[in-house]
C-alpha cells in the first residue's frame, strides 16, 4: 500500500499561479504568427492570451483535484488521521473552492473571448483582455487562503505512515525502553521500516513476519502508546483512536526489572488505560527482560494480569528466549483473520480472471 496522498502536487499560491499563467500567455503571444489584417491579428493574439491564461490556471487546479484522493474513498484508518491532522471539513471546503475557481475561470474565458470576437477595435480588445486578467486574478485571490491551506495540508499528508491495511496487524504498547522495538525485531527477524507518523518524533516501526502462506504485520508507535492517555492532548487522543482501525491485536509489554526507568505501579497504570481504550481487541501480555528481573517483581505483575483473565508470556526479547512461543500465540489469535484476508484475495483474483475471459 502506498501513501494515498503521495501524488498530491504542490499547490501554488494565487500570486504564483497568476504570474505563471500571465508569463506563459505573453510567451505564447510573442511566438504566435497571426495572419490577416490588423484587426484580425489583434483578435487572434488577444484570444490566444486569454485561452492560455485560462488553460494554465485550470490545468494546475485540475491537477490538484485529480491527484488528491477523495477522503470518503480512503480506508477508515486514513480518514481518521486526515481528520486529526487537517480537519476533514476544512479540507473539503478548500477542494470545493478549487472546483469553483475552475468553473469561474472557464466562464470568464468564454465570455471575454466572445466579446473580443465581436470587437473591431484592437485597443478595445486589449482592454477586454486586461479586464479578463483582472477578473481571473480576483477569482484566484478569493481562494488564496484555501490554496495556502491545501499546500500546508499536503506537507503533512505526504508523511502519513505507509502500512499494509489488509494483513492482520499487531500493535505493540508499553512504556519507553521496555523492549518494544527489540521485540518487533525479534518477531519479524528483519530490520523494521520506519514510517513517518505526524504525531511522534520518531515515526512508527513496521515489521512483517510470515507463517506459511500468511503474513502478519507488527507495529510499534513510539510516542503514542507509551504514556497515560490522561496526559495526552486532543490530537494525540484522536491519533490513538485512529489506531483502532489498524490493529487487530495488542501486545502489551511490561518490564518487571524496572530497568526501563518506570516503576511497576506506573506500568500497571498505563496498562489499565490502554486496556480500557482498546478493550474490544484481544490482548497478549508480555513480561520482558525476564532474565534480569527479580522473582517477586515478576510474580507481582503476573498476579495483576491474571486477575483480568489474560495470558502472560515471559520472554527475553534481546536473547530471543520465549519469542517463538509468543509468535505462535499471535498466529493462533490472528490466523482466522489471515484466512479471511487470503480468501478475499483469492475471490478477487477469480473475479478478475473471469472478467478477463468475458472480454
Amino acid at each position: 500500500m502506498k501513501n494515498p496522498f503521495e501524488r498530491m502536487p504542490t499547490v501554488l499560491t494565487a500570486d504564483e499561479l497568476i504570474d505563471k499563467a500571465f508569463r506563459r500567455a505573453e510567451r505564447a503571444a510573442s511566438a504566435f504568427k497571426p495572419r490577416g489584417d490588423k484587426v484580425k491579428k489583434a483578435r487572434q493574439r488577444e484570444e490566444l492570451r486569454i485561452r492560455t491564461v485560462s488553460n494554465v490556471i485550470r490545468d494546475n487546479l485540475k491537477k490538484v483535484l485529480e491527484r488528491t484522493p477523495g477522503l470518503s474513498t480512503l480506508p477508515k484508518f486514513y480518514q481518521e488521521l486526515v481528520d486529526v491532522l487537517v480537519d476533514r471539513d476544512t479540507f473539503h471546503k478548500a477542494m470545493a473552492g478549487i472546483d469553483w475557481a475552475i468553473r469561474m475561470v472557464r466562464e470568464l474565458e468564454e465570455r471575454y473571448v466572445e466579446r473580443i470576437r465581436h470587437s473591431k477595435d484592437p485597443d478595445e480588445m486589449a482592454q477586454l483582455r486586461r479586464q479578463f486578467y483582472g477578473r481571473v486574478a480576483s477569482v484566484l485571490r478569493d481562494i488564496d487562503d484555501r490554496l495556502r491551506y491545501l499546500n500546508k495540508a499536503r506537507e503533512v499528508l505526504k508523511d502519513l505512515p505507509v502500512v499494509d491495511l489488509e494483513i492482520p496487524t499487531v500493535v505493540i504498547a508499553g512504556h519507553p525502553n521496555v523492549g518494544k522495538s527489540t521485540l518487533l525485531k525479534a518477531l519479524t527477524t528483519a530490520k523494521p521500516e520506519i514510517a513517518s507518523y505526524p504525531f511522534t518524533t520518531r515515526g512508527i516501526n513496521v515489521g512483517i513476519f510470515e507463517d506459511g502462506y500468511f503474513k502478519y504485520q507488527v507495529i510499534d508507535t513510539p510516542g503514542l502508546l507509551d504514556r497515560p492517555l490522561s496526559e495526552r492532548n486532543e490530537i494525540e487522543k484522536q491519533a490513538i483512536l485512529a489506531l483502532k482501525h489498524l490493529g487487530k491485536l495488542i501486545v502489551y509489554i511490561f518490564d518487571p526489572s524496572e530497568y526501563c526507568g518506570f516503576p511497576i505501579e506506573e506500568q500497571m497504570h498505563l496498562f489499565e488505560e490502554i486496556y480500557s481504550e482498546f478493550n474490544e481487541f484481544p490482548f497478549i501480555v508480555v513480561l520482558n527482560k525476564i532474565d534480569i528481573a527479580k522473582k517477586e517483581q515478576v510474580e507481582k505483575i503476573e498476579e495483576f494480569v491474571k486477575r483480568k483473565g489474560l495470558e502472560v508470556f515471559k520472554i527475553s526479547a534481546a536473547k530471543g528466549e520465549g519469542v517463538e512461543e509468543l509468535k505462535k500465540k499471535i498466529v493462533e489469535v490472528l490466523r482466522p483473520l489471515a484466512h479471511e484476508v487470503a480468501k478475499k484475495k483469492i475471490e478477487e483474483e477469480l473475479r478478475r480472471y473471469r472478467s478477463a475471459l468475458n472480454l
